[in-house]
């Protein structure tokens, strides 16, 4: 029995040869204080170029560990396998004599460290000569093992260079949650520009360096020039002020103008609630000449929240009103008094030395954020990267930073920053996961255009086998750290022959006509613990054909068709799909009446 899929269209070249990743092999531990917990258990896979190949399980059976440990990321040991990029060995580890030369290495530093501090004390309390001896001798024996040390690492300096080369570069990677993976406090620009920085991608600046070195010393006078045209008012009103305490002090009245001070708990909110007051009737004035109003005070009646009415209540509202609007610039009324009562109380030399320290600290600050704004030739560069992710209104995006977006922007920004570098592969971890079903399609057409336009091959790891069916063109089945089936989407969603692959699929709820289910079919109990030892196949607790044979013996990876292989012992049990679903359902009755026995 098929499952009927293949009239999904597929955009990709049907003749992909070239491998661009080959995973062979790969067994990977965690060491925890329990003891090693192995997480992989021989994984073998393989992205072809310009394919999108998907990679489905349940959670923890370590679709994330593998695309981690692909790039260099994951932080478990490599006990066995390969990594392959191109051909290129994406895995490391030193050869017996380097590791044994830096092991040594590190114990002679350490004991030439205890010696040195030894010596040290010797020469102070006991004996300078015989001390400086002992401690000189330990510096020249721990620098020249250190050397030694230093030297039987190049090998892992070289491919640490390599895979900062890989990354971003080469291989790029959509994370799980993209607002863990940005920078919150980076605006989009400045995350998208550093990695195209450091892979040597961005266009020529077009503006010189010592433009922008001079741009930069003179940005602290363009900032208080900005500063008195955006906002007159508030400038005049610091200036003012800060001549008025200068005018205090020099003249000898600053300790008569001290409780001067306090006026300004009264001047600010008048002031403010009176800016506020223009506002509101200015944008209601402008509202009723749009609606064809023109009744004289009606704006003011209300911005203040009143009526025309001149009643004593409506004269205390007003009044409420007019409170309301000048208590939230209270508080500034309140702090600014308090410092300029401080910069009157203060000599007036302490005053000027403030003064001179806060100037010297800032400037220098000021300076270099100027000089590390974006230059406007990488701004527009980021840009057009941002249109090529279909993001609205790009200009305005490249300002923003992380939590300003929705979750479909900052998984569109995150596509735009992997693809900056124009990556032969993309491994893209759920990029779909928490998103609405509409952004859903949005990302996933991106990808798949990205693909088309740029033939960039996709590792698309998602629990979604409708996601699968719809993006891929191969699709690798993985349980509990393990492949168990792989092959083309139409050979493996039509004819599954892993019994794990064949629950997932019957796992789906379906609304076709006639399907109505009493009972959502599930694949009973849930994925082993890491720490378990299986001597045979992993998944036969939960299968409905599990015998003595699948406890004791792993099953091969056996290839059922031309380019299907799926890893159980009794594949030709599995040529009836319905067949399996059934025994699925019948097992997972049973699963369940034993769990309330």
């Amino acid at each position: 029995m098929e499952l009927g899929i293949s009239s999904i269209p597929r955009t990709g070249d049907e003749k992909l040869t070239e491998n661009v990743l080959e995973v062979e092999g790969l067994r990977v531990h965690f060491d925890t204080l329990d003891g090693p917990i192995e997480a992989l258990h021989s994984v073998d896979l393989k992205v072809k170029d310009k394919q999108i190949m998907g990679l489905v399980g349940e959670s923890g059976c370590g679709k994330s560990v593998t695309s981690l440990v692909t790039i260099g990321l994951a932080t478990c040991d490599v006990d066995e396998g390969s990594v392959r990029y191109q051909g290129e060995q994406l895995l490391f580890s030193d050869s017996d004599e380097d590791s044994r030369v830096q092991d040594i290495s590190g114990w002679i530093v350490v004991l030439c460290v205890m010696t040195a501090i030894l010596g040290f004390l010797w020469t102070v309390l006991i004996n300078p000569i015989q001390g400086v001896t002992v401690l000189l001798a330990s510096i020249i024996v721990g620098g020249l093992s250190w050397a030694v040390g230093f030297a039987a690492k190049s090998e892992f300096r070289k491919h640490q260079k390599f895979m900062r080369w890989v990354r971003g570069n080469e291989i790029s990677m959509i994370f799980q949650e993209p607002m863990s993976a940005l920078n919150p406090l980076y605006t989009v620009e400045k995350q998208i520009s550093e990695v195209m920085r450091t892979h040597d991608r961005l266009v020529d600046a077009e503006t010189p360096r010592h433009i922008r070195i001079l741009q930069a010393l003179v940005s602290p006078f363009s900032l208080f020039v900005r500063a008195i045209r955006l906002s007159p008012y508030v400038s005049s009103a610091v200036i003012g002020i800060f001549a008025f305490v200068t005018a205090a002090h020099v003249g000898g009245f600053s300790d008569e103008a001290e409780l001067w001070a306090f006026l300004l708990v009264i001047i600010l909110p008048i002031l403010g609630s009176r800016s506020s007051l223009k506002e509101r009737r200015e944008a209601i004035e402008t509202h009723l000449a749009v609606t064809g109003y023109s009744v004289e005070g009606v704006a003011v009646d209300i911005a203040l929240g009143t009526s025309s009415q001149t009643s004593d209540s409506g004269a205390q509202i007003r009044l409420w009103s007019l409170l309301s609007i000048a208590a939230p610039h209270l508080p500034l009324g309140i702090a600014s008094s308090i410092v300029v009562y401080l910069m009157l109380w203060m000599p007036f030399s302490a005053l000027m030395g403030i003064v001179v320290i806060c100037t010297l600290l800032a400037l220098p600050v000021v300076i270099i954020l100027d000089y590390l704004i974006l230059d406007p030739a990488h701004t527009r560069q980021v840009i057009s990267i941002l249109e090529d992710v279909k993001i609205p209104n790009p200009e305005a995006v490249v300002r923003m930073y992380p939590h300003e977006l929705s979750g479909g922007m900052r998984q569109r920004v995150m596509i735009a920053m992997m693809m900056a570098c124009e990556p032969k592969l993309l491994i893209a971890d759920e990029p779909t996961t928490a998103l609405d079903v509409t952004i859903q399609a949005q990302i996933l057409k991106l990808m798949r255009d990205l693909r088309d336009e740029k033939g960039t091959a996709i590792l698309l790891i998602t629990h979604d086998l409708g996601v699968i069916a719809e993006m891929c063109d191969d699709v690798t089945v993985m349980y509990a750290g393990s492949v168990v089936e792989t092959g083309s989407i139409t050979d493996v969603l039509s004819r599954p022959r892993m019994p794990y692959s064949i629950g997932l699929l019957h796992s789906i709820p379906t609304i076709e006509a006639g399907s109505e289910r009493a009972v959502l079919p599930i694949i009973p109990g849930q994925v082993p613990d890491p720490n378990l030892h299986f001597d045979g196949c992993r998944f036969h607790p939960r299968c409905p054909f599990a015998d003595e044979k699948c406890i004791s013996t792993p099953p091969p990876m056996m290839e059922v068709e031309p380019g299907h292989f799926a890893a159980c012992h009794y594949t030709d049990r599995t040529n009836n799909v319905s067949q399996v679903q059934a025994a699925f359902d019948r097992f997972a009755a049973e699963y369940e009446l034993e769990g309330a026995a």
